[in-house]
């Protein structure tokens, strides 16, 4: 079984994050390991039945969501945390944020996932490396239209940070990288170091 990404459209009026409306999409994603499945974010709040879907196109439940990860706490990402812990109340919440039930570190293994700490975008950041060839990034970079581009400056708490962060994620042969925001992108070291060189 591969990581299934579940994405939702958003829309923004102008004046709520800044002079402009904004329309993008949130992702997240159910990643299965021998004994279930992780879900990395939870979406705006009101996703949990798209997250359902998701499961039950899979084969799978709630009871199968052993873990639940946050790559950080913006509402986009953990907006539906409350009516996914109903769901899987059996599930740890894991992550660097008040939100979390259980903290991550640099290098801590999780199930069949290895935590990188990627802060920048937030203080408390991390991303995921799935095996050896998929790296989920949270909001540490995006794509849109096949190109990688940083998470927008207002929303990022600390842009040296984040670029440190990027440099890190670059170091890494990934095979995949998958994002907050945005469409995999495959082979992304040629992609990552273009976003460096600018």
């Amino acid at each position: 079984m591969e990581i299934v990404s579940v994405a939702f459209d958003v829309h923004l009026p102008a004046g709520v994050a800044g002079p402009a409306a904004m329309n993008f999409d949130v992702r997240c994603f159910l990643i299965p390991h021998a004994d279930g499945l992780s879900l990395l974010d939870t979406g705006v709040a009101g996703s949990a039945a798209a997250i359902g879907t998701a499961l039950t196109r899979l084969g799978a439940t709630w009871d199968d969501v052993s873990d639940i990860v946050l790559s950080h706490d913006h509402p986009d990402h953990v907006g539906s945390l409350d009516e996914v812990i109903a769901l899987a109340p059996h599930a740890a919440v894991w992550g660097n944020s008040p939100l979390s039930t259980q903290s991550l570190a640099d290098g801590d293994s999780l199930r069949n996932l290895r935590v990188l700490s990627t802060p920048g975008h937030t203080a408390g950041h991390v991303s995921l490396l799935h095996g050896e060839g998929t790296l989920l990034v949270g909001d540490l970079v995006g794509s849109h239209n096949g190109q990688l581009q940083r998470a927008p400056a207002p929303f990022t708490a600390d842009p040296s940070q984040a670029e440190e962060s990027i440099r890190k994620i670059a170091r890494i042969n990934a095979l995949h990288m998958l994002f907050g925001h945005g469409a995999e992108i495959d082979q992304p070291q040629t992609a990552l170091q273009e976003l460096l060189d600018v």
